[in-house]
């Protein structure tokens, strides 16, 4: 009797284990054959320009303006809004903002060539007029920068745009008479 037992609790073990191997197999057979996502991403800097620097693309002395706004509009073929998202500055004036997909009723759309990025709002009154230094007000177009971030269920193709700025609402701009 008690051999019996031994032998039926042995066969109990290797039929769960033989289980547990077969839906293992099946989950990475199943995993293996899926591919994996791929969502986009913008990444800008937003500064705040000084006012020394207004009227030329002159970045050097401009600071990081935190909590400032950006937002990407994707359009289609024809002109359309496809997606709009909107992203805010970090404390180092870093934007990143997921796109999440590529694709529009059925087709898929390269984001450096329907994409850009524009100046929304700045949080600070001090330095809320937006300039159109690479783009920040007609729109900047994304870049693609070979740079992609691997995950474990999606990689995240970064784009990027910019740097963008504000600048203090009382400045002037530059003009050719003034040095």
């Amino acid at each position: 009797m008690e051999g019996s037992v031994f032998v039926s609790r042995r066969h109990m073990a290797v039929r769960i284990w033989c289980a547990m191997l077969a839906v293992a197999l099946i989950a990475a057979a199943a995993t293996a054959g899926a591919e994996k996502k791929v969502i986009v991403a913008m990444e800008a800097l937003v500064n705040c320009q000084d006012c020394a620097s207004v009227g030329t693309l002159n970045l050097g002395k401009a600071r990081p303006l935190p909590g400032a706004r950006v937002v990407v509009t994707c359009r289609d073929h024809r002109g359309r809004v496809v997606l709009y998202q909107v992203g805010k500055a970090d404390d180092n004036g870093y934007v990143f903002a997921e796109l999440y997909t590529t694709t529009m009723r059925g087709g898929y759309f390269d984001p450096a060539e329907a994409c850009a990025a524009r100046l929304l709002t700045s949080p600070d009154e001090r330095c809320g007029t937006a300039t159109d230094v690479n783009g920040g007000v007609q729109g900047s177009p994304l870049r693609f920068q070979n740079t992609t971030v691997p995950g474990q269920y999606a990689d995240i193709d970064v784009y990027a745009a910019g740097p963008l700025a504000f600048r203090p609402p009382d400045c002037l701009p530059k003009t050719s008479t003034q040095s």
